[in-house]
């Protein structure tokens, strides 16, 4: 039994703006600023009809903004894009947290179950996940409390 966590693939789409009022405009206009995504996936040994191991395996991929204006601006925009990007990181780290908690120990609740139930607790962890993710937006509603709000009025 076990549970393996890849590397995270960290992905950066490019946000188009000459300045940090423009990237600041452009991700709001976006469903999310980033985006933390998992593919959890298992395989199992049966004894008797039941799960006698399993072997669970996470990928993990957070897709985070780029902005392509950032070598052409002062400094202070510069340090304010930085500052957001290190919140956003945070925040985003959070949600990676939440996977590593809900799914460490996932292996061994499918042991000694059927194959049926062992579904079944499989997509009760994977629910139990997401609800648990879409809490920690709502209570940090999307990072925004956490300082993922960019200041676009930094000259």
């Amino acid at each position: 039994m076990s549970v393996e966590f890849s590397e995270t693939e960290w992905k950066y789409e490019p946000v188009q703006a000459s300045t940090l009022a423009g990237v600041a405009d452009a991700i709001s206009q976006m469903e999310e600023a980033a985006k933390t995504e998992w593919f959890p996936a298992y395989k199992y040994d049966t004894t008797d009809e039941a799960v006698s191991g399993a072997v669970v395996t996470v990928k993990t991929k957070v897709t985070m903004p780029l902005w392509s204006g950032y070598t052409n601006v002062s400094q202070g925009q510069k340090d304010e894009w930085d500052r957001f990007m290190v919140a956003l990181r945070t925040h985003e780290q959070g949600h990676l947290d939440l996977v590593s908690e809900g799914l460490s120990n996932v292996d061994g609740s499918l042991v000694g179950l059927s194959v049926n139930d062992a579904k079944k607790a499989w997509a009760d962890a994977l629910d139990a996940l997401r609800s648990a993710s879409d809490a920690y937006d709502a209570a940090t509603d999307h990072g925004r409390n956490e300082g993922t709000i960019i200041d676009a009025g930094v000259s």
